[in-house]
């Protein structure tokens, strides 16, 4: 079995915590949650507006350092 990289003691705790309750209901939440968030960086870094943001910070930088 492999470990998740994502996966870390906070991820643990969550699902001790609820082990009481349901464990499956708790890894499903977390998957479901770290794959919404994945989703989320996806749309945001694959976006002409996040590009222009880096191409911005750049030249910002740049100008800055007079290179």
């Amino acid at each position: 079995m492999t470990s998740d990289p994502l996966k870390n003691n906070f991820d643990d705790d969550f699902i001790d915590n609820f082990k009481s309750i349901n464990e499956d209901l708790s890894i499903l939440l977390q998957d479901y949650i770290k794959n919404l968030v994945q989703h989320e960086v996806d749309v945001i870094t694959d976006s002409d507006w996040f590009s222009e943001k880096v191409i911005e910070a750049v030249e910002t930088v740049r100008d800055s350092k007079n290179v």
